[in-house]
């Protein structure tokens, strides 16, 4: 006892505590490795000891800066400069591997300066970078858009597929209240419902744009038609169409097997129609809005809200085609519904890009685009995966530009104080005003070995030019678990309860569509 106290009375001697500071600061000068001065009189034994040790520590820290580096780009959907802006910089491997403490602690004290001179951690977008020397110098809009548009046509040249089909997207304005079933007669009149081969798919503008005073009422719902034909087809019978209510369960699952995609809900209604690609209009994802202005006669009152989801799916065809079809697997349900052998599913994460050449629902792309390598529109990414990997119309079940779960998108913006928007032209040819939605790009067609070596190229096509990996944090057949009640959350209390399947056909009116609208659709609850 009285010799431990001694050693203490020792160790905390004013000639023993100099000693120790003057071996810090030496330890410090020389990175926080033992001096040789520290050092001296060691044995060779204890010497390889301590090396062995060190390097140790610098494989495991090696080790771990692998690992994050490694998780931070399975995070990340973009990168280069796009990347950098959005999530910041790539960790530093060089310094999570430094072992010199003198060069850690300096980096530290300017991390910690620079994050009182940014508490928030809140940047503005970059400047535009500056045009090259033949580039327009103009303040014109369309001008500058046009001249972004002709670069990345440019760059995308060399990946596009050598024998890929046109692409054309035509869009159509229909009632709010009879919506799919004014697609299907403008189909017919257009001859597009008699020649499914030239017809890459159908899909719901995810937009809201209200009308006049009514900010909670659409105005008009557009649907886009992907397709290869030219002007002057005869006319047809209006499209036949099969719809599917997100909240019904149509397929099994257990707790912790995977959940579906809409397509395959789609792709499970063709097979059992017998009917292939060349003989679908399009599976589409049926996207409802939800709006509110936040003024005092509105519910959940306080700020503007634009929710936009999906709320089931609709499957178009030929007239004349799987009669009956609907009703068999009706009875039979829940199907097991698996994924179709032979048919390639690409889901591409339009949102992460639109958060940078798109930042604000409320108003158009951003012209000049910060990031002008990269597409302006989710129409041009959906054109672009379909010209590289040279998908043709007659094998594609679906070519849409939509999204997955529900989103305020203008909630919590601190841009967003009114219901006010930027106005574009509609595809009625009104000037309106638009609250822009989409975060996802889906493509469905029947797969062939020409399609692997456009994968490839598309594949080269984002990491060379776009500098993203667009199949990144897209959820796909996510496992099905049990809900929190944080799922619905505030959309929970946004919105009531209306049905899908049925209203959307015959034009009832229906509104806060997302209550009861399950996190797994088409496949809760889940079977025991």
């Amino acid at each position: 006892m009285f010799g431990r106290l001694k050693q203490v009375a020792q160790a905390m001697s004013p000639a023993n505590i100099k000693r120790g500071i003057e071996h810090s600061k030496l330890s410090l000068a020389n990175g926080g490795q033992l001096t040789e001065e520290q050092m001296a009189g060691w044995t060779p034994e204890q010497r390889a000891q301590y090396e062995a040790a060190m390097q140790q520590a610098r494989e495991t820290m090696a080790a771990n800066a692998d690992q994050v580096i490694e998780a931070e780009r399975a995070r990340r959907v973009l990168g280069g400069p796009a990347g950098d802006y959005l999530y910041g910089p790539m960790p530093d491997r060089e310094r999570m591997t430094d072992v010199n403490l003198r060069s850690q602690w300096e980096a530290s004290k300017a991390e910690l300066a620079a994050t009182l001179r940014n508490p928030l951690g809140r940047t503005a977008p970059p400047p535009p970078p500056p045009p090259p020397p033949t580039a327009p110098v103009t303040g014109d809009r369309e001008a500058q858009y046009a001249h972004e548009r002709a670069q990345r046509d440019e760059a995308r040249t060399p990946y596009l597929a050598p024998d890929r089909s046109p692409g054309v997207l035509t869009r159509v304005a229909v009632d709010p209240r009879n919506g799919v079933k004014d697609l299907c007669a403008w189909l017919g009149s257009a001859g597009l419902s008699a020649r499914p081969d030239l017809v890459y798919g159908v899909y719901r503008v995810p937009d809201h744009i209200p009308g006049g005073l009514r900010f909670a009422k659409a105005s008009v719902v557009e649907w886009e038609v992907v397709h290869a034909a030219a002007p002057g087809l005869p006319a047809a019978a209006p499209a036949a169409v099969a719809g599917f209510s997100a909240r019904d369960r149509w397929a099994a699952r257990r707790p912790g097997e995977p959940s579906i995609l809409d397509e395959d809900l789609g792709l499970e209604y063709l097979r059992a129609a017998d009917l292939g690609p060349e003989q679908s209009l399009g599976i589409a994802r049926l996207v409802d809005v939800d709006a509110g202005s936040g003024g005092s006669g509105e519910s959940g009152g306080g700020s503007p809200y634009v929710v936009i989801g999906v709320t089931g799916l609709v499957v178009l065809h030929p007239p004349g085609l799987a009669e009956g079809v609907g009703q068999r697997l009706q009875q039979q349900r829940p199907l097991q519904v698996l994924p179709a052998p032979g048919v390639h599913i690409a889901v591409l994460n339009w949102g992460d890009v639109r958060r940078v050449v798109a930042p604000h629902p409320d108003r158009r792309f951003l012209v000049p685009s910060p990031f002008p390598y990269l597409p302006s529109t989710g129409a041009e990414l959906l054109e672009s995966y379909l010209g590289v990997v040279g998908v043709r119309p007659r094998d594609c079940y679906s070519a849409q530009v939509t999204l997955d779960q529900p989103s305020n998108i203008i909630g919590g913006g601190g841009h967003v104080v009114t219901t006010g928007a930027e106005a574009e032209v509609a595809a009625d040819g009104q000037s309106r005003k638009r609250f822009r939605g989409g975060s996802r790009v889906v493509v469905v067609y029947r797969d062939a070995p020409d399609y692997a070596a456009g994968r490839e190229r598309w594949a080269a096509y984002e990491r060379d030019v776009l500098q993203a990996s667009l199949a990144h944090r897209v959820a796909v057949r996510e496992p099905v678990d049990k809900q929190s009640a944080l799922d619905r959350g505030v959309l929970g209390k946004l919105v009531r309860t209306a049905e899908v399947v049925g209203t959307f056909v015959d034009g009832e009116d229906y509104t806060d569509p997302f209550g009861d609208v399950p996190r797994y659709r088409y496949c809760w609850p889940p079977i025991q």
